[in-house]
This record gives structure tokens, C-alpha cells and sequence, in this order.
């Protein structure tokens, strides 16, 4: 009966080698998981907090020299109220980040990739505290923008890796 898993567990190990599967967030042929990307600047508070996440995830040995790439991103927010009480006060509200991305060859500044990322995170709004609720405010954008750098990085990370 072991025999038979261990098997199936090595097949499936030479399989998975074989249709050029490798782990996302290792180091590369040049022992590094940076990417050539020069980040571009992005406008307000929670623009520098979404570029500070991505340097943090695709350079983290700092700015590369000769970038190969370029991002820009149009970060746009919102806030909408979805739970409302009887009273008709609101009891929840939802923080919404949108990020337009656009990929540019930094030679020959073509666009190579564009893409369109939302996240929403949702925070309650309590009767008589209004401290906790901007601190809830201000945590919920945060978690926000740490998401949205997630899902960037993902989808860039991806596309990378499938264009050499």
C-alpha cells in the first residue's frame, strides 16, 4: 500500500518537473528574486505605502541599476457605507482600492502589460468611539493597500516569469 503512494508521489514529482513547474518566490538562475522594474512614483499617502510594499517584494536589494522594466500605477480609492442600521446610520463601510498597472520596456517604452486590480476591505463603525473608528479607518486602508501589493506582485511576478 505504501509502495503504491510513494509511487504515485514520485511520478507525480517527475510530472510536475517535466511541465517546467518552479516555485514563485525562490531565487533564479542568478540566485536573486529581485526583478529589473524601476517603480515609478505614485501620488498621495497611500500611493508611497503600495510603492514601498512593491520595492519591498521585487527589489529588495534596492533599485536595480539597468532596469528592464518600468511600472506605473494609478491607485484610485473609495469608500461606500453597506450596513445601515434602523436608525439609518451606517454600521459598516467598505474601503475600495482600484490600481491601474502598466509594464513599459524601459529601453524602448512600449506598454508590454496592463492590468486592473481591486481590493475591498470592509471595518465596523461603532455608536459613541470615534477613535476606533478611524483608527478601524485607517487599518482597513492599510490592509488594503498590503493586499493589493500582494496581487500585484503576483500578477507581475507571473508575467515575468512567462516572458523572458
Amino acid at each position: 500500500m505504501w509502495f503504491s503512494k510513494f509511487l504515485s508521489f514520485l511520478s507525480l514529482c517527475c510530472l510536475l518537473t517535466a511541465c517546467g513547474f518552479h516555485p514563485l518566490y525562490t531565487p533564479n538562475q542568478c540566485g536573486d528574486i529581485s526583478y529589473p522594474i524601476k517603480i515609478a512614483t505614485i501620488l498621495d499617502r497611500d500611493g508611497q505605502i503600495l510603492r514601498n510594499y512593491l520595492v519591498d517584494r521585487l527589489t529588495p536589494e534596492g533599485s536595480p541599476a539597468h532596469p528592464k522594466y518600468t511600472l506605473e500605477i494609478n491607485l484610485n480609492d473609495a469608500i461606500r457605507s453597506t450596513g445601515i442600521r434602523r436608525d439609518e446610520t451606517t454600521s459598516r463601510m467598505e474601503a475600495i482600492l482600484t490600481a491601474s498597472l502598466i509594464l513599459k520596456d524601459a529601453k524602448t517604452n512600449k506598454v508590454l502589460y496592463t492590468h486592473t486590480v481591486r481590493t475591498v476591505n470592509s471595518y465596523s463603525i461603532l455608536n459613541q468611539n470615534y477613535y476606533s473608528d478611524l483608527v478601524a479607518a485607517v487599518y482597513a486602508r492599510r490592509e488594503a493597500i498590503r493586499l493589493l501589493s500582494d496581487k500585484i506582485t503576483l500578477y507581475l511576478t507571473n508575467y515575468i516569469d512567462s516572458h523572458p
